[in-house]
């Protein structure tokens, strides 16, 4: 059975601005456009019902799993969207509604997209904005007031009861009090959407406990920028400082983005659980991936040798390597407004179905998309 939280239905729709993308199984920034040339990956649940001008991604980063686009509802000075090399598109998870420019053509909340997937081997592929292990340069990270009780109790409560970390010195979780609990409380509301077995599965590994950031520079806990100095959610497997490149598990967050958003990033992380850092593309080949894209329409054009001997590739080229054959994966948000989810890809395809399955907002009916939802009882909870 599909698991809801809390209705995000009292959140008001924010501006989001245009920009170009970049990537995420961080899983980056996306949009309507169904068959990008992006890959990406969660977003966290805003309650309020303060306007926000700021918009998220989904994504991997270069060597990073799914970057999320979610607008984000609480910030205060509206940024760009994040820009990329690689064809923008406009993602749809979000619970935003579209926004009609002059032109009359609707424009949705964006995505990230991954970042270049690193190969299988200890070799790193290339990647946009991406320091070089052993000369990365950490940002520092900004200056924040200290978190008042409340605040302060939630992120205890979220770590005792999930054994996960949420870092908020340095990080930009809402510039008051009400919106830090409204904006932690997404990140709560996600891990109780998600099945069990999922959450048991990703809260640790080599990677050390599963650990959520909120900042509005795409920065992780050991300062990189994978997707450079803009907003993004996504998920990695790894990160990068002064020592070099190492093993992380970690979802960054723009400040203000959606439970379903969050999800999404958290599905990402359970497509790695078995994956070495930054080995996006080996979880393609996995039977659990196979399986869900048989179900669901997906066909891999290469053979899986091939496939492994193209992973530090970009990812639209990842992408040019897999047909979807589907049904459209529109559907009517909470707003009553159409969106279409994201999925240049299988991994992208899943993350963005099961962040719509888990933790959809209450006023959002889940669309009749029957393969989808019996695959994902079945196979993950």
């Amino acid at each position: 059975m599909a698991q809801s939280g809390p209705s995000d239905s009292n959140e008001q729709p924010e501006a989001a601005t245009e920009g170009s993308l970049a990537l995420s199984l961080k899983l980056g920034a996306a949009g309507i456009v169904f068959f990008a040339a992006i890959f990406g990956a969660v977003a966290i649940f805003a309650g309020g019902s303060d306007p926000d001008t700021r918009v998220s991604a989904y994504t991997l980063p270069p060597t990073v799993l799914g970057v999320s686009t979610q607008p984000a509802r609480d910030t205060d000075t509206p940024t760009s969207r994040p820009t990329d090399t690689r064809t923008p598109v406009t993602s749809s998870i979000s619970t935003t509604p579209a926004i009609i420019p002059a032109t009359g053509n609707p424009v949705f909340p964006t995505n990230t997209q991954p970042p270049t997937p690193t190969a299988l081997s200890t070799a790193t592929g290339p990647s946009l904005s991406t320091p070089t292990p052993g000369t990365a340069s950490p940002t520092p990270p900004i200056a924040t007031p200290t978190p008042g009780s409340a605040v302060a109790d939630l992120v205890a409560q979220i770590q005792n009861d999930f054994g996960v970390r949420v870092l908020t010195d340095g990080q930009d979780w809402g510039t008051d009090e009400q919106r830090q609990l409204r904006n932690l409380g997404a990140v709560r509301t996600a891990l109780t959407s998600m099945p069990n077995n999922v959450i048991a599965a990703i809260v640790a590994g080599d990677g050390g406990a599963l650990t959520f950031l909120s900042n509005n520079a795409g920065r992780t806990e050991a300062g990189w920028q994978p997707y450079g100095d803009r907003a993004a959610n996504y998920y990695s497997n790894e990160d990068r400082g002064q020592g070099g490149t190492f093993a992380a598990n970690q979802i960054v967050l723009q400040t203000g983005s959606t439970a379903q958003t969050i999800a999404h990033e958290m599905s990402h992380a359970y497509q790695m659980r078995d994956m070495g850092p930054g080995q996006y593309v080996e979880a393609l080949l996995t039977p659990e991936m196979k399986s869900f894209m048989a179900a669901t329409g997906w066909t891999q054009l290469i053979s899986d040798e091939e496939l492994r001997a193209n992973a530090n590739q970009s990812w639209s080229q990842i992408n040019a390597f897999f047909e979807y054959d589907g049904r459209d994966l529109s559907y009517i948000n909470e707003f009553g407004t159409g969106v279409t989810l994201y999925a240049p890809n299988p991994i992208e395809g899943y993350a963005e179905a099961a962040g719509l399955y888990y933790a959809h907002s209450d006023g959002t009916t889940l669309p009749q998309w029957p393969e989808y939802w019996d695959w994902f009882s079945a196979n993950v909870g």
